[in-house]
């Protein structure tokens, strides 16, 4: 499957798929040290990240910084709503970061998907298992 994404930081990125259909606060939902997202006790390390957007403060830029800094970061981000902590974020860490259209997260669920992108290219590839 293809989809056409808005490139916000562009990288190369190719890993397992993770959709979290919520909103996440950087600052106090994730575990820099460890890379965990803990609303659900996931490691975010090496995953191609999906969720809504983000929420909270202006801290979380650096907390994505600092999961680069630990290497826990995830491979890139997609995102519905992007916005400038999240944006920042991934820009001092150099994270891959796209936009995906609304409803994007609701028809992938959890499907269990490899996700592709090359730098340049201005859409992702899924490729379900």
């Amino acid at each position: 499957m293809r989809e056409q994404v808005r490139v916000l930081v562009d990288g190369d990125c190719r890993a397992p798929l993770r959709v979290y259909n919520d909103y996440i606060s950087f600052f106090g939902e994730v575990d820099p040290a460890t890379g965990t997202l803990k609303a659900v006790g996931e490691q975010i390390a090496g995953v191609a990240l999906a969720f809504r957007g983000g929420r909270g403060s202006t801290v979380g830029s650096y907390v994505i910084y600092a999961l680069k800094y630990y290497g826990r970061e995830p491979s890139c981000m997609l995102v519905e709503e992007p916005e400038p902590i999240i944006i920042t974020g991934c820009i001092m860490a150099d994270i891959p970061l796209f936009q995906v259209r609304k409803g994007f997260l609701e028809e992938v669920g959890s499907k269990r998907a490899v996700l592709v992108h090359e730098k340049g290219r201005d859409y992702v590839e899924l490729h379900f298992e």
